[in-house]
């Protein structure tokens, strides 16, 4: 079963501007302090190393905002970085290794690298590779406060939808939605194509 082996955080909220590695045994883990901590913060590195876009989700006004005293003075380059290290012994993330990691790092405007195993890669395959182990941002790996209580209040066909997230068939639907959109569109293109050949045609028929 694939699960988090570490994470490696810089830069990011509270963390400060110093490399901090959050172990994890394979089971149930708590992490337990006082409040203001940063107990919070180490979920929100995680979901943002794995592609989290909305601010909300990780209780800052805008991305930037995740970035360590980013109004401050510090001299220097101003990022956030996180990295995710999976066990994927069993291969459930179609990647041909034993440690799959990812990194995000994120500069003072914005910008956004992404890294598979330190090579650089996109959001969207990182987003593809997780979906198909059942471990992105949308299967509820990540419940923020408030979730299960919204949970509790859903409508039957919103449970509906949060059960085949949980199981992964909202992927393939989406994925399958996908294809039928680019079979459409290479008919279109197929019946341009015919449609030209015809006019073609009937040009060469006139000029014989």
């Amino acid at each position: 079963m694939v699960h988090i082996k570490k994470v490696e955080i810089f830069g990011f909220k509270s963390f400060g501007f110093k490399n901090t590695t959050v172990m994890f045994e394979p089971g149930l883990v708590s992490i337990s302090g006082p409040n203001g901590s940063g107990k919070s913060n180490i979920l929100d590195a995680i979901i943002f190393a794995l592609g989290e876009n909305k601010p909300k989700m990780m209780r800052v006004d805008k991305l930037r905002s995740l970035i360590h005293d980013i109004e401050g003075n510090r001299h220097g380059p101003k990022m956030a970085r996180s990295s995710v290290h999976f066990d994927n012994s069993d291969r459930k993330i179609p990647v041909d290794s034993d440690l799959v990691e990812i990194t995000r790092e994120m500069d003072d405007k914005g910008e956004n690298n992404y890294y598979l195993n330190k090579k650089p890669t996109n959001r969207s395959q990182i987003l593809d590779l997780l979906d198909v182990a059942n471990a992105g941002l949308g299967q509820l790996n990540a419940v923020q406060q408030g979730t299960v209580t919204r949970i509790s209040e859903f409508t039957s066909e919103e449970k509906r939808k949060t059960i085949e997230d949980l199981i992964g068939l909202s992927y393939f639907d989406e994925k399958k939605i996908e294809a039928i959109k680019q079979l459409d569109d290479a008919d279109r293109r197929l019946e341009i194509a015919l449609a030209k050949m015809g006019e073609i045609k009937k040009r060469i028929d006139e000029l014989e």
